[in-house]
Protein backbone atom coordinates (compact mmCIF):
# COMPACT_ATOMS: atom_id res chain seq x y z
CA UNK A 1 0.00 0.00 0.00
CA UNK A 2 1.35 3.34 -0.88
CA UNK A 3 1.40 6.05 1.38
CA UNK A 4 1.03 9.80 0.63
CA UNK A 5 2.16 12.86 1.83
CA UNK A 6 0.86 15.84 2.01
CA UNK A 7 3.28 18.46 2.29
CA UNK A 8 1.56 21.98 3.69
CA UNK A 9 3.09 25.88 3.29
CA UNK A 10 5.39 27.20 5.67
CA UNK A 11 3.45 29.74 7.38
CA UNK A 12 5.60 32.88 9.04
CA UNK A 13 3.89 34.85 11.27
CA UNK A 14 5.17 38.38 11.51
CA UNK A 15 6.43 39.66 14.85
CA UNK A 16 5.00 42.99 16.36
CA UNK A 17 7.72 45.11 18.10
CA UNK A 18 6.06 48.08 20.54
CA UNK A 19 7.15 51.42 20.93
CA UNK A 20 5.79 53.79 23.68
CA UNK A 21 6.77 57.38 24.18
CA UNK A 22 8.81 56.53 27.02
CA UNK A 23 10.89 53.69 25.31
CA UNK A 24 12.14 55.22 21.74
CA UNK A 25 15.75 54.27 22.47
CA UNK A 26 14.24 50.39 21.70
CA UNK A 27 14.43 51.01 18.40
CA UNK A 28 17.65 50.74 17.90
CA UNK A 29 17.77 47.00 19.55
CA UNK A 30 14.72 46.20 17.59
CA UNK A 31 16.02 47.30 13.36
CA UNK A 32 19.20 45.08 14.66
CA UNK A 33 16.93 41.84 14.64
CA UNK A 34 13.89 42.61 12.79
CA UNK A 35 12.78 40.38 9.98
CA UNK A 36 11.22 41.09 6.48
CA UNK A 37 6.89 41.64 7.05
CA UNK A 38 7.73 42.63 10.78
CA UNK A 39 6.14 45.53 12.09
CA UNK A 40 7.13 48.38 15.17
CA UNK A 41 4.17 49.98 16.56
CA UNK A 42 4.47 53.21 17.96
CA UNK A 43 1.57 53.45 20.46
CA UNK A 44 -0.85 56.91 21.14
CA UNK A 45 1.06 59.86 22.66
CA UNK A 46 3.61 62.65 22.66
CA UNK A 47 6.66 61.55 21.75
CA UNK A 48 9.48 64.41 23.16
CA UNK A 49 12.20 62.00 23.31
CA UNK A 50 14.80 61.94 20.25
CA UNK A 51 14.91 58.63 18.28
CA UNK A 52 18.27 56.84 17.76
CA UNK A 53 19.01 56.63 13.99
CA UNK A 54 16.35 54.16 12.29
CA UNK A 55 18.66 51.71 10.35
CA UNK A 56 15.44 49.04 10.30
CA UNK A 57 15.77 46.95 6.68
CA UNK A 58 13.42 44.60 5.04
CA UNK A 59 14.10 42.68 2.21
CA UNK A 60 12.69 42.81 -1.93
CA UNK A 61 9.91 39.67 -0.46
CA UNK A 62 8.64 42.05 2.15
CA UNK A 63 9.32 45.35 4.13
CA UNK A 64 9.72 46.65 7.74
CA UNK A 65 6.95 48.63 8.40
CA UNK A 66 7.01 51.65 10.85
CA UNK A 67 3.18 52.63 11.87
CA UNK A 68 1.62 54.60 14.55
CA UNK A 69 -1.14 52.60 16.91
CA UNK A 70 -3.93 55.43 17.31
CA UNK A 71 -2.58 59.19 17.89
CA UNK A 72 0.74 59.50 17.78
CA UNK A 73 2.69 62.63 17.72
CA UNK A 74 6.61 62.79 17.11
CA UNK A 75 8.32 66.13 18.66
CA UNK A 76 11.86 65.74 16.88
CA UNK A 77 12.85 65.01 13.74
CA UNK A 78 13.94 61.00 12.80
CA UNK A 79 16.95 60.38 10.79
CA UNK A 80 16.31 56.92 8.48
CA UNK A 81 19.08 54.85 7.17
CA UNK A 82 17.11 51.82 6.27
CA UNK A 83 16.18 49.53 3.29
CA UNK A 84 12.95 48.14 1.87
CA UNK A 85 10.96 49.96 4.85
CA UNK A 86 7.76 51.53 5.40
CA UNK A 87 7.05 54.30 7.51
CA UNK A 88 3.02 55.19 7.80
CA UNK A 89 0.25 56.83 9.71
CA UNK A 90 2.60 58.73 11.65
CA UNK A 91 2.34 62.69 12.70
CA UNK A 92 5.77 64.83 12.75
CA UNK A 93 5.44 68.41 14.36
CA UNK A 94 8.30 70.24 14.78
CA UNK A 95 9.11 74.00 16.52
CA UNK A 96 8.33 76.24 14.15
CA UNK A 97 6.20 77.85 16.72
CA UNK A 98 8.62 78.49 19.38
CA UNK A 99 10.73 80.20 16.50
CA UNK A 100 10.31 83.90 14.87
CA UNK A 101 11.91 86.78 12.59
CA UNK A 102 14.16 88.52 15.62
CA UNK A 103 15.40 84.69 16.96
CA UNK A 104 16.20 83.87 13.84
CA UNK A 105 17.71 87.15 11.59
CA UNK A 106 20.02 87.55 14.83
CA UNK A 107 21.96 84.10 14.54
CA UNK A 108 22.09 84.52 10.18
CA UNK A 109 25.75 85.01 10.40
CA UNK A 110 25.83 81.87 12.77
CA UNK A 111 23.55 79.40 12.19
CA UNK A 112 22.02 77.42 14.71
CA UNK A 113 20.63 73.94 14.77
CA UNK A 114 17.64 75.00 15.62
CA UNK A 115 16.93 77.33 12.60
CA UNK A 116 17.40 73.70 10.12
CA UNK A 117 15.56 71.10 12.16
CA UNK A 118 14.07 68.56 9.52
CA UNK A 119 11.07 66.35 10.04
CA UNK A 120 12.54 62.72 8.26
CA UNK A 121 16.00 62.93 6.95
CA UNK A 122 16.39 59.81 4.67
CA UNK A 123 19.35 58.42 3.18
CA UNK A 124 18.07 54.48 1.65
CA UNK A 125 16.42 52.23 -1.22
CA UNK A 126 12.95 51.14 -1.18
CA UNK A 127 11.61 53.40 0.85
CA UNK A 128 7.61 54.66 1.23
CA UNK A 129 6.29 56.99 3.20
CA UNK A 130 2.75 56.88 2.84
CA UNK A 131 -0.22 58.61 5.11
CA UNK A 132 2.26 60.49 7.48
CA UNK A 133 1.88 64.20 8.62
CA UNK A 134 5.11 66.18 8.33
CA UNK A 135 4.62 69.58 9.09
CA UNK A 136 6.32 73.14 11.35
CA UNK A 137 9.96 72.22 10.83
CA UNK A 138 12.24 75.23 10.26
CA UNK A 139 14.34 73.17 7.91
CA UNK A 140 12.82 70.34 5.18
CA UNK A 141 9.98 68.61 6.21
CA UNK A 142 10.98 65.45 4.38
CA UNK A 143 14.82 65.48 3.23
CA UNK A 144 16.52 62.25 0.67
CA UNK A 145 19.88 62.38 0.03
CA UNK A 146 22.86 60.02 -1.05
CA UNK A 147 22.39 56.50 -2.11
CA UNK A 148 18.55 56.60 -2.12
CA UNK A 149 16.53 54.75 -5.12
CA UNK A 150 13.07 53.13 -5.53
CA UNK A 151 11.01 55.98 -3.53
CA UNK A 152 7.35 55.99 -2.88
CA UNK A 153 6.08 59.51 -1.17
CA UNK A 154 2.25 58.70 -1.52
CA UNK A 155 -0.78 60.44 0.31
CA UNK A 156 1.35 61.99 2.88
CA UNK A 157 0.86 65.97 4.36
CA UNK A 158 3.78 67.70 4.05
CA UNK A 159 2.93 71.47 5.46
CA UNK A 160 4.30 74.73 6.91
CA UNK A 161 7.75 73.69 6.82
CA UNK A 162 11.00 75.68 5.76
CA UNK A 163 9.77 78.65 7.39
CA UNK A 164 13.14 80.00 9.34
CA UNK A 165 16.29 78.17 7.68
CA UNK A 166 18.79 80.36 6.23
CA UNK A 167 19.78 76.73 4.37
CA UNK A 168 17.35 77.17 1.57
CA UNK A 169 15.02 74.06 1.44
CA UNK A 170 11.51 73.26 0.78
CA UNK A 171 8.97 70.85 2.41
CA UNK A 172 9.90 67.78 0.22
CA UNK A 173 13.49 67.82 -0.90
CA UNK A 174 14.93 65.38 -3.08
CA UNK A 175 18.85 66.43 -4.07
CA UNK A 176 21.67 64.28 -5.65
CA UNK A 177 20.45 60.97 -5.28
CA UNK A 178 22.40 57.88 -5.88
CA UNK A 179 21.04 55.35 -8.42
CA UNK A 180 21.26 51.53 -7.23
CA UNK A 181 20.85 49.99 -10.66
CA UNK A 182 20.74 51.58 -13.81
CA UNK A 183 16.97 51.03 -15.03
CA UNK A 184 15.58 53.70 -16.55
CA UNK A 185 11.76 53.20 -15.35
CA UNK A 186 9.91 55.32 -13.22
CA UNK A 187 11.69 54.81 -9.58
CA UNK A 188 11.20 58.13 -7.46
CA UNK A 189 7.34 58.20 -7.53
CA UNK A 190 5.17 61.07 -5.23
CA UNK A 191 1.66 61.14 -5.62
CA UNK A 192 -1.46 61.75 -4.37
CA UNK A 193 0.14 64.36 -1.45
CA UNK A 194 -0.72 67.51 -0.27
CA UNK A 195 1.86 70.27 -0.01
CA UNK A 196 0.86 73.26 1.42
CA UNK A 197 2.45 76.71 3.58
CA UNK A 198 6.01 75.21 3.04
CA UNK A 199 7.54 78.51 2.38
CA UNK A 200 11.08 80.42 2.70
CA UNK A 201 10.72 84.00 5.14
CA UNK A 202 14.46 84.30 5.61
CA UNK A 203 17.13 85.24 2.92
CA UNK A 204 19.01 82.04 2.17
CA UNK A 205 22.94 81.37 1.89
CA UNK A 206 25.63 78.68 1.41
CA UNK A 207 28.84 80.69 2.34
CA UNK A 208 31.40 78.28 0.91
CA UNK A 209 30.18 79.82 -2.72
CA UNK A 210 31.35 83.24 -1.34
CA UNK A 211 28.56 84.90 -1.82
CA UNK A 212 24.78 85.34 -0.99
CA UNK A 213 21.84 86.55 -3.13
CA UNK A 214 20.19 89.09 -1.28
CA UNK A 215 16.38 87.91 -2.42
CA UNK A 216 14.20 84.98 -1.04
CA UNK A 217 13.73 82.23 -3.51
CA UNK A 218 13.42 79.11 -1.43
CA UNK A 219 10.25 77.49 0.07
CA UNK A 220 8.67 75.06 -2.79
CA UNK A 221 6.27 72.01 -2.31
CA UNK A 222 8.98 70.09 -3.71
CA UNK A 223 12.50 70.53 -5.12
CA UNK A 224 14.19 67.63 -7.37
CA UNK A 225 17.43 68.72 -7.76
CA UNK A 226 19.81 65.66 -9.52
CA UNK A 227 23.40 67.18 -11.20
CA UNK A 228 24.39 69.28 -8.70
CA UNK A 229 27.75 67.26 -7.83
CA UNK A 230 27.99 66.17 -10.92
CA UNK A 231 30.71 68.29 -12.53
CA UNK A 232 32.76 68.62 -8.91
CA UNK A 233 32.70 64.35 -7.70
CA UNK A 234 32.37 62.48 -10.55
CA UNK A 235 29.75 62.13 -13.92
CA UNK A 236 28.65 58.66 -11.77
CA UNK A 237 27.61 60.72 -8.43
CA UNK A 238 25.34 62.77 -10.66
CA UNK A 239 24.32 60.19 -12.68
CA UNK A 240 20.37 59.53 -12.73
CA UNK A 241 18.96 57.21 -15.35
CA UNK A 242 15.59 56.50 -13.87
CA UNK A 243 12.34 58.42 -14.14
CA UNK A 244 10.42 60.57 -11.61
CA UNK A 245 6.72 60.28 -11.31
CA UNK A 246 5.17 63.19 -9.78
CA UNK A 247 1.26 62.65 -10.32
CA UNK A 248 -2.36 63.92 -8.30
CA UNK A 249 -0.71 66.07 -5.90
CA UNK A 250 -2.66 69.22 -4.68
CA UNK A 251 -0.22 72.16 -4.13
CA UNK A 252 -1.35 75.12 -2.11
CA UNK A 253 0.20 78.39 -1.04
CA UNK A 254 3.62 77.34 -0.92
CA UNK A 255 6.22 79.80 -1.06
CA UNK A 256 7.64 78.69 -4.57
CA UNK A 257 5.20 76.10 -6.40
CA UNK A 258 7.84 73.72 -7.29
CA UNK A 259 11.25 73.27 -7.90
CA UNK A 260 13.16 71.24 -10.79
CA UNK A 261 16.79 71.70 -10.66
CA UNK A 262 19.47 70.29 -13.08
CA UNK A 263 17.48 67.49 -12.79
CA UNK A 264 16.26 65.02 -15.75
CA UNK A 265 13.30 62.43 -16.68
CA UNK A 266 10.68 63.96 -14.99
CA UNK A 267 6.86 62.92 -15.36
CA UNK A 268 4.78 65.83 -13.91
CA UNK A 269 0.88 64.46 -14.17
CA UNK A 270 -2.58 65.87 -12.91
CA UNK A 271 -1.31 68.02 -10.32
CA UNK A 272 -3.02 71.20 -9.14
CA UNK A 273 -1.66 73.85 -8.22
CA UNK A 274 -3.16 76.64 -6.53
CA UNK A 275 -1.93 80.44 -5.13
CA UNK A 276 1.48 79.23 -4.78
CA UNK A 277 4.48 82.17 -4.70
CA UNK A 278 3.32 83.87 -1.21
CA UNK A 279 7.00 84.38 0.06
CA UNK A 280 9.27 84.61 -2.57
CA UNK A 281 10.39 87.26 -4.52
CA UNK A 282 10.80 86.16 -7.91
CA UNK A 283 7.56 86.23 -10.14
CA UNK A 284 8.29 83.07 -11.25
CA UNK A 285 7.77 81.10 -8.50
CA UNK A 286 3.59 80.49 -9.21
CA UNK A 287 3.78 76.54 -10.62
CA UNK A 288 6.03 74.74 -12.08
CA UNK A 289 9.65 75.98 -12.39
CA UNK A 290 12.41 74.29 -14.46
CA UNK A 291 16.28 75.26 -14.49
CA UNK A 292 18.51 72.93 -17.15
CA UNK A 293 15.64 70.55 -16.83
CA UNK A 294 15.48 67.64 -19.77
CA UNK A 295 13.42 64.97 -21.37
CA UNK A 296 10.33 66.21 -19.31
CA UNK A 297 6.94 65.54 -19.52
CA UNK A 298 4.20 68.24 -18.26
CA UNK A 299 0.73 66.96 -18.99
CA UNK A 300 -2.88 68.03 -17.49
CA UNK A 301 -1.61 70.22 -14.87
CA UNK A 302 -3.57 73.29 -13.28
CA UNK A 303 -1.80 75.47 -12.03
CA UNK A 304 -3.74 78.39 -10.80
CA UNK A 305 -1.67 81.78 -9.88
CA UNK A 306 -2.46 84.62 -7.27
CA UNK A 307 -0.98 88.50 -7.99
CA UNK A 308 2.12 89.04 -10.44
CA UNK A 309 2.97 84.92 -10.45
CA UNK A 310 3.90 83.26 -13.30
CA UNK A 311 2.58 79.74 -14.01
CA UNK A 312 4.99 77.78 -15.94
CA UNK A 313 8.44 78.73 -16.31
CA UNK A 314 10.72 75.71 -17.47
CA UNK A 315 14.40 75.63 -19.33
CA UNK A 316 15.72 72.92 -20.68
CA UNK A 317 15.39 70.32 -23.46
CA UNK A 318 13.37 67.39 -25.40
CA UNK A 319 10.37 68.66 -22.60
CA UNK A 320 6.83 68.26 -23.55
CA UNK A 321 3.98 70.13 -22.61
CA UNK A 322 0.33 68.78 -23.31
CA UNK A 323 -3.18 69.94 -22.13
CA UNK A 324 -2.12 72.03 -19.04
CA UNK A 325 -4.16 74.47 -18.03
CA UNK A 326 -3.01 78.00 -16.90
CA UNK A 327 -5.01 81.03 -14.73
CA UNK A 328 -5.80 83.34 -12.13
CA UNK A 329 -7.53 83.72 -9.04
CA UNK A 330 -9.21 87.11 -8.57
CA UNK A 331 -11.56 86.16 -5.73
CA UNK A 332 -10.45 85.15 -1.93
CA UNK A 333 -8.29 82.52 -2.28
CA UNK A 334 -8.64 80.79 1.12
CA UNK A 335 -12.20 79.77 0.36
CA UNK A 336 -10.37 76.53 -0.68
CA UNK A 337 -12.87 75.10 -3.22
CA UNK A 338 -11.76 75.45 -6.42
CA UNK A 339 -14.37 76.96 -7.81
CA UNK A 340 -11.43 78.49 -10.85
CA UNK A 341 -9.46 75.33 -10.75
CA UNK A 342 -9.28 73.30 -13.68
CA UNK A 343 -10.25 69.36 -13.17
CA UNK A 344 -11.39 70.77 -10.32
CA UNK A 345 -13.42 67.09 -9.87
CA UNK A 346 -9.90 65.47 -9.39
CA UNK A 347 -8.75 68.56 -6.57
CA UNK A 348 -11.82 68.05 -4.65
CA UNK A 349 -11.62 64.27 -4.60
CA UNK A 350 -8.31 64.44 -3.23
CA UNK A 351 -8.80 66.86 -1.07
CA UNK A 352 -11.96 64.99 0.72
CA UNK A 353 -9.73 62.06 1.23
CA UNK A 354 -7.51 64.27 3.42
CA UNK A 355 -9.93 65.29 6.25
CA UNK A 356 -9.88 62.60 8.16
CA UNK A 357 -6.09 63.52 8.88
CA UNK A 358 -6.70 66.55 8.83
CA UNK A 359 -9.40 66.22 11.81
CA UNK A 360 -7.35 63.95 13.69
CA UNK A 361 -4.95 66.32 14.27
CA UNK A 362 -6.32 69.52 14.24
CA UNK A 363 -4.97 70.99 11.18
CA UNK A 364 -6.52 73.49 9.02
CA UNK A 365 -5.81 74.33 4.94
CA UNK A 366 -4.84 78.16 5.17
CA UNK A 367 -2.39 80.85 4.22
CA UNK A 368 0.06 81.87 6.70
CA UNK A 369 -0.63 85.49 5.23
CA UNK A 370 3.35 86.25 6.31
CA UNK A 371 4.41 88.90 4.64
CA UNK A 372 8.18 89.57 4.04
CA UNK A 373 9.77 92.74 4.61
CA UNK A 374 12.60 92.45 2.84
CA UNK A 375 14.29 96.10 2.58
CA UNK A 376 14.15 95.63 6.58
CA UNK A 377 15.64 91.75 6.01
CA UNK A 378 18.83 93.24 4.02
CA UNK A 379 19.07 96.21 6.50
CA UNK A 380 18.97 93.81 9.42
CA UNK A 381 21.77 91.21 7.62
CA UNK A 382 24.31 94.53 6.88
CA UNK A 383 24.21 95.67 10.30
CA UNK A 384 25.01 91.88 12.04
CA UNK A 385 28.30 91.60 9.54
CA UNK A 386 30.87 90.04 11.22
CA UNK A 387 33.91 92.46 12.09
CA UNK A 388 37.52 92.63 12.84
CA UNK A 389 39.66 95.51 13.16
CA UNK A 390 40.80 95.12 9.77
CA UNK A 391 37.31 94.14 8.15
CA UNK A 392 36.38 96.56 4.64
CA UNK A 393 32.71 96.78 4.05
CA UNK A 394 32.74 98.28 0.27
CA UNK A 395 29.26 99.30 -0.76
CA UNK A 396 28.29 99.06 -4.71
CA UNK A 397 25.05 100.01 -6.65
CA UNK A 398 24.31 95.92 -7.27
CA UNK A 399 26.43 94.54 -3.84
CA UNK A 400 28.39 95.03 -1.15
CA UNK A 401 32.08 93.46 -0.77
CA UNK A 402 33.06 92.36 2.75
CA UNK A 403 36.64 92.04 2.93
CA UNK A 404 38.16 90.45 6.36
CA UNK A 405 35.15 89.29 7.69
CA UNK A 406 35.46 87.72 10.89
CA UNK A 407 34.80 83.78 10.02
CA UNK A 408 36.08 82.53 13.18
CA UNK A 409 33.34 79.77 14.10
CA UNK A 410 31.14 80.22 11.10
CA UNK A 411 31.47 77.06 8.90
CA UNK A 412 32.57 77.70 5.14
CA UNK A 413 32.79 81.15 5.43
CA UNK A 414 36.05 82.58 3.88
CA UNK A 415 37.82 85.45 4.82
CA UNK A 416 35.76 87.53 1.74
CA UNK A 417 32.07 87.55 1.11
CA UNK A 418 29.62 89.60 -0.79
CA UNK A 419 26.02 90.65 -0.60
CA UNK A 420 24.59 90.67 -4.27
CA UNK A 421 21.22 92.74 -5.27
Amino acid sequence: MKKIFFLLPLVIFAQEYTITPNSVNQIKKICNKIKPGDEIILKSGIYTQKFPIIKCKGSKNANVTIKADGKVTIKKGWIVKGKYLTIENLNFKGNNDNLDYKKVIKNWWHPKPFMRQIGMLIEGDHITLKNNIIGNFPGAGVKFKGKSDYLTIDHNIIYNNAWWTTGGTGGLVIKNIQQTDNSKKAKVKITNNLFFANESRIISHVFKKGFAKMVIDEGESFLIQQKDDASKKGAKRGKYNGRYLVKNNLILYNGKGSSLNKADNIDLIENDFYCNGTTSTSKKAGGIRGNNTNNDNFIDNAIQTCGNKKAISVKGKNNRFINNKTGKIYKDPQHLNFYNVYFKNRANKLFESFKPMLNKYNIKVKPTNYKVNLQQQIKDIISLIPKKADTKIIKLKDKIIIKNIDNSNIKGLGKNFILKF
